[in-house]
């Protein structure tokens, strides 16, 4: 079997003697060696697994010599050590025993506490040679996830390393925080983490304020959550094909690929019913005026109009739906989102930095500096704005507008 397998069958039989065992010495030799020797140590060989351990931190409490119950020895020297309690006591109030044996003992890098159940793992992060105060994992044979089992893995015998051991606690502590944090996040997303969504992806024009960070809550969650569902299909769909290689797959439907794409697709759905203030700055009526002079060289004549969101400041020919530009100027970079196709965005916007954006926001984008530069876009402003006229006047053919290539032919 298997270290999994060792472990589940160990679980069951834990399960059926735990009601039966009294006392510390029958939970070391129902439980703990039994533990062990799942660990791939072998339990009846005494310069491995060491019963009654004396070291130099030896010394006589109330008349009689303290020991560790365990000390498992790899090359010769002690490298883990193991304090066993009764299986109806609580672990964790023997912490301090237990650290008195480990500071004393400098080639032993991880120390465990344990009732025969749960197992509590310690070792030195803070101080050297000091054991810390809180355990860095803790692994309950009655109830562990394959996580846990691999998060265990690392101390049996096979791959127990007494030089790396400490960066394998560290980066236990490391996620188990971080996934802490993001779990939350997820859940209640705090206001610096919206404010940082908002600046990546480059939803608002103006200044962030408290009252644009708590519209955005409820759009950041629904992100979040199409994100989330977005991966969990995807997950299901490969699982489910992964048996028949030679069936064909079930196409999803299109979904945002990221939370930034999410969160992009959620405001501009949610932008015209919000209501929300917004103040349109010099620096985009200034974009605006150039925009407007440059369409204005066009042999097509048409309205040039701008609506001012939240999201960003976009122009269009007098409706919102008929939008050519979008200007996002509040992130750490400004852009112009168009609907010009990636390859002829490069062709018309040459010197500048080009790239393609989600089917919801549009199709190319186009990151400037300042507004001078939109003279600089010219070829891209003419074709976008052109290109969005022809589009509004293609005719409808039984609901579907004909591409404005085609219009013009």
């Amino acid at each position: 079997m298997g270290f999994n397998e060792d472990l589940r069958q160990l679980s069951e039989q834990v399960k059926k003697r735990q009601a039966f065992i009294k006392g510390e010495e029958a939970t070391k030799q129902a439980l703990i060696l039994p533990f062990l020797q799942a660990l791939g140590y072998d339990i009846y060989d005494p310069t491995e697994t060491q019963p009654e351990y004396v070291a130099d931190f030896a010394k006589k409490r109330g008349g009689v010599l303290e020991k560790v119950d365990y000390a498992l020895h790899l090359r010769g020297r002690p490298a883990l050590f193991i304090e066993c309690k009764a299986a109806d006591m609580a672990p964790e109030d023997h912490d301090g025993q237990l650290a008195r044996y480990f500071n004393a003992t400098p080639t032993v890098r991880i120390a465990i506490v344990t009732n025969g159940i749960r197992y509590r793992f310690f070792t030195d992060l803070q101080a050297p040679n000091v054991m810390d105060a809180s355990p860095f994992m803790e692994f309950n044979i009655l109830s562990f996830t394959d996580r846990d089992v691999e998060l265990l893995r690392p101390f049996t015998k096979e791959f127990f390393n007494s030089e790396s051991i400490q960066g394998h606690a560290e980066e236990i502590i490391f996620v188990g925080k971080v996934t802490t944090l993001i779990n939350e996040l997820l859940r209640n997303p705090s206001e610096s983490f919206v404010r940082f969504l908002l600046a990546e992806v480059e939803l608002v024009s103006g200044r962030v304020t408290k009252n644009v960070v708590e519209r955005f809550v409820p759009i950041v969650k629904k992100a979040i959550q199409t994100t989330l569902l977005d991966m969990m299909t995807k997950s299901i769909q490969q699982e489910i094909a992964q048996p028949n290689v030679q069936a064909a797959p079930v196409a999803p439907p299109p979904a945002p690929s990221s939370i930034a794409e999410s969160l992009q697709a959620a405001a501009a759905g949610a932008e015209s019913s919000t209501g929300a203030q917004t103040e349109t700055t010099e620096f985009e009526l200034e974009i605006f005026r150039s925009v407007q002079r440059i369409c204005a060289e066009s042999a097509i004549k048409q309205t040039v109009a701008y609506k001012d969101s939240a999201s960003y400041f976009g122009i269009n020919l007098g409706k919102v739906t008929s939008w050519f530009l979008r200007v996002f100027s509040n992130g750490k970079k400004k852009s112009l989102v168009t609907r010009v196709p990636m390859e002829q965005a490069l062709l018309l916007a040459k010197g500048f930095e080009v790239e393609a954006t989600p089917d919801s926001l549009g199709k190319s984008r186009v990151y400037f500096n300042a507004a001078s530069d939109i003279e600089k876009l010219r070829a891209l402003v003419l074709v976008a704005y052109e290109d969005e006229v022809k589009r509004q006047s293609a005719p409808i053919v039984e609901g579907v507008e004909l591409p404005p290539e085609i219009v013009a032919n």
